[in-house]
This record gives structure tokens, C-alpha cells and sequence, in this order.
């Protein structure tokens, strides 16, 4: 720990002593942490950019700006980040009570054995903060080298597909070799040869749109697609993050709930301790709240399963899974789920009626809501998959039916981006609607 008072940091240490010997008495296995405590500006840039040694580019720097603004509003609070790294580090906020601080560090505690754990985050890339430290360099060099300008040209159409990524990359079965032309073609002729086809070496079709671009694109130079490289990597990293949201922070809130029962804390570290857990933890009346859905979900698990056999299915399942697999009638009652219809109405004022709209409950079967419900949470980003490369090449892109909606401008716009990466026509088929089509830049 850092940047911070030392009879303070002396008492988080010998905390956190007793605070792994009862996590690992009471059943987790975590990967280490190391904590460190910063301010709140350090906080609000490790959450924009998501990990430490991040190339740089302006949409992080948006969300910075973006995050501090909603933050120093008074509109949420950021108590921890916590990065999936071996050991894991979390860098903890230093307006924090010493209290909070014992709280967020049995929360740390609750992601790290879901890091450690968990079937699809166990055997993932813990040094990627090194990779991406390393990328950053380089991209630099680039800057130096090519310009500014091009480098952040580049990335910006690289981030507007970087959800399209997929780790499957099949390579097509080898085609036989083309037999040499007659030495005596000038006597006898020949027919006019075909329109030459460029065969990718990905099979297609293929959901790794941004691979198949750094890979197959003709006209990208090598420091362009170690760019679109970085970024698809990067963007595999957060994949199976994105399907354990609830999972994580469920798992999190639980354990910190029960460590801080078995530690020894004074009268007015247990009323902040509770606060805060209370601040965290409260069902929302119309919308998830991942803390408290998770929470109590678990919390009914260990109760039919025993801790043992809850923690199993925890670390194997994804907030989809979870819903669907054990959400039952006496779960959506003690999780309060219900369906709401939004009911336009109107209110009456010295000015005139006002328009309203009213949040209706709605008498829902389990099935129905567990349906909905599992489909909201498993939906994600579109699936774009590269079908084909035509002789004239034409990169043809399908939207697989995923029931899913594409905003036309944002398509629109995402297909030229991808154009400038492939240097020729590109058509997105989506479904029975009329295709997407953007045509080659003119030269000159």
C-alpha cells in the first residue's frame, strides 16, 4: 500500500492478515492482491482506460471526463478497481474510510477467487497489462514515425469493430496447387483466363471480423495491423468479462458480507461498514442491481446446496446460465423481479398538462420472466461474420439472426470505417432487410 498515513497502513496490513486466513477458512481460494491506495483522479483513469500501461487515445480520455463529472456530481461513487492480473491489484480510493477500506478489501477478495476460478476467466491472460504496456511503446514509435494523425486513424477504426472478435480463427483446408500453363499455349491458345480471386488464408465464414482484417486486408502495412492486432486481443481479453458482470460482483458483495461477520470490528466500523454495504447492495425498484441480485442469488444457493456445491455451480455458469438454470418461483419472489409496461399518462399544472409515463406491474409467469430475462443478459454485441471475398473483392459481411436491431447510421458509418481497413467495397447482408453497402474510396 501506498500514499498513505503509516499507523493507517500498518492497521490495513495487519487487516488484510487476518482477513486472508479467514477467506481461506471460510472456502475461497483467491489469487493474491496486491493493494495499492490512490486518488480519486488515479481511480477515474483506471477505470477509463481499464487497465494500467493502456495505449492512449481520445475516447478513454472521453470517458474520463465523463466519469469525473458524474462522480464529483455526487451520481455514484467508485470505492475500488480492481484489474485480473497474478497476482490481481486493486488500487483503492483515499477518501475511503478505514472502514470502507476493510469492506472493499473483502470484496477484492470475492473477485479474486472468481479470477482465479471461474471456468471461462481461470485460464485467461493475467500479464496483459504487459502486453498492452509493451503495445503502448510501439504505438508511439509509430506516432513518431508515420504521424499522429494516422496512428489515431487507424485505431479509431480498429475500437468500432473491436467487440467483433472471436478466438476460433479456422485456417481453409489447402487447395491443390495450379498446374503450370503448356509451354505450348502461344501455338494452340487458350480461353481468357478468369478474374483472379484472392483466397483468404481464414476459413470462412469466419466471426473474427477485426483478425480477418489485420491478416487478410491488401493493403494495410505491418505497423497497421500490429495496431488491429492490439486491439482485437484487447478486445478478447473483455469478452468472457462481459458474461459474468452479475456473477463477479454478486460473488464479491457476498463474500465481503460474510468475511466482515468473522472479523473483529469496533461499534462505529461495523455502522460504516454497514452503510456502506447498504449504499452498494439495494434492490432497485426498476432496474438490476447486479450487487443485490447477485448477492441474494448466492445467498439462496449455499442455502439449498450448501456453500460448497453453490460456490461449484458459481464458478461455472454465466449471468445468463445462472438465470436460466436456477431461477425459480421462490427466487423471483425473494429477488422481487417483476415485469413492468411503461403506460403513457399526463399530469395536470398551472401551465398546462404535462405527458407522463407510468411503470405498470405486469402479472408474470416464471418461465416468461426467466426467458426475458436470461435473453437480455446474454444478449451482446451484434455477431458479424466475414462470408466471402468476391472476385472483384468485395468483402461480404453477414449480421447472423440474432434478434438484435442495427442502427442504420451506425452501420452506415462502421462500414466505411471497415472499407478504409479492407481498401475495397464492402456489402453487410442482414437478413431480409436491404444490405448495407459502402463502394471503394476514388483514388485521386
Amino acid at each position: 500500500m501506498s500514499q498513505v498515513a503509516s499507523s493507517v497502513k500498518d492497521e490495513l496490513e495487519r487487516f488484510l492478515d487476518r482477513l486472508w486466513d479467514a477467506a481461506v477458512a471460510f472456502g475461497l481460494d483467491p489469487v493474491p492482491v496486491d493493494f495499492e491506495i490512490v486518488p480519486a483522479h488515479a481511480i477515474y483513469e483506471l477505470a477509463a482506460y481499464g487497465m494500467p500501461g493502456h495505449y492512449s487515445h481520445w475516447i478513454y480520455g472521453r470517458d474520463y471526463w465523463r466519469m469525473k463529472r458524474r462522480m464529483d456530481s455526487g451520481q455514484g461513487r467508485l470505492y475500488e478497481m480492481v484489474i485480473d492480473t497474478d497476482p490481481a491489484v486493486a488500487y483503492l480510493l483515499d477518501s475511503n474510510t478505514v472502514a470502507a477500506q476493510k469492506l472493499v478489501m473483502a470484496h477484492v477478495l470475492g473477485h479474486a477467487d472468481v479470477f482465479k476460478n471461474h471456468l471461462l476467466l481461470k485460464d485467461g491472460p493475467k500479464q496483459f497489462h504487459h502486453t498492452l504496456a509493451a503495445s503502448r511503446e510501439r504505438f508511439a514509435q509509430y506516432a513518431q514515425e508515420y504521424g499522429a494523425d494516422a496512428v489515431e486513424a487507424v485505431l479509431d477504426r480498429a475500437l468500432s469493430i473491436q467487440d467483433q472478435v472471436s478466438a476460433i480463427t479456422p485456417r481453409p483446408e489447402p487447395q491443390p496447387r495450379p498446374q503450370a500453363p503448356s509451354p505450348y499455349v502461344d501455338l494452340w491458345g487458350a480461353e481468357a483466363a478468369p478474374p483472379r480471386r484472392r483466397v483468404p488464408r481464414y476459413a470462412l465464414p469466419t466471426p473474427d471480423l477485426l483478425g480477418f482484417l489485420a491478416r487478410e486486408s491488401p493493403i494495410l502495412q505491418p505497423w497497421e495491423r500490429d495496431i488491429l492486432e492490439v486491439v482485437r486481443l484487447e478486445g478478447l481479453y473483455h469478452a468472457p468479462k462481459r458474461r459474468v458482470k452479475i456473477l463477479h460482483e454478486g460473488w464479491a458483495t457476498y463474500c465481503h458480507h460474510h468475511l466482515l461477520e468473522l472479523m473483529e470490528l469496533s461499534s462505529g466500523e461495523a455502522i460504516e461498514v454497514s452503510r456502506v454495504h447498504a449504499q452498494v447492495a439495494t434492490p432497485d425498484p426498476l432496474r438490476l442491481n447486479p450487487y443485490w441480485f447477485g448477492w441474494q442469488f448466492a445467498e439462496s444457493l449455499v442455502e439449498e446446496y450448501g456453500f460448497k456445491a453453490a460456490r461449484a455451480i458459481w464458478m461455472e455458469e454465466t449471468d445468463a446460465g445462472l438465470v436460466r438454470n436456477y431461477l425459480d418461483q421462490e427466487r423471483m419472489r425473494r429477488l422481487e423481479l417483476y415485469r413492468y409496461r411503461w403506460v403513457p399518462g399526463e399530469v395536470r399544472t398551472p401551465r398546462g398538462p404535462l405527458p407522463t409515463w407510468d411503470a405498470v406491474y405486469e402479472e408474470t409467469e416464471v418461465e416468461a420472466l426467466r426467458s426475458a430475462l436470461a435473453n437480455a443478459l446474454a444478449a451482446g454485441p451484434p455477431e458479424i461474420q466475414v462470408v466471402d471475398v468476391t472476385p472483384s473483392g468485395v468483402l461480404e459481411l453477414r449480421h447472423t439472426p440474432d434478434d438484435s436491431l442495427l442502427d442504420p447510421e451506425w452501420t452506415q458509418l462502421t462500414l466505411e470505417a471497415i472499407r478504409d481497413l479492407w481498401g475495397g467495397g464492402v456489402v453487410l447482408y442482414d437478413g431480409n432487410a436491404k444490405p448495407y453497402r459502402v463502394e471503394p474510396r476514388r483514388r485521386g
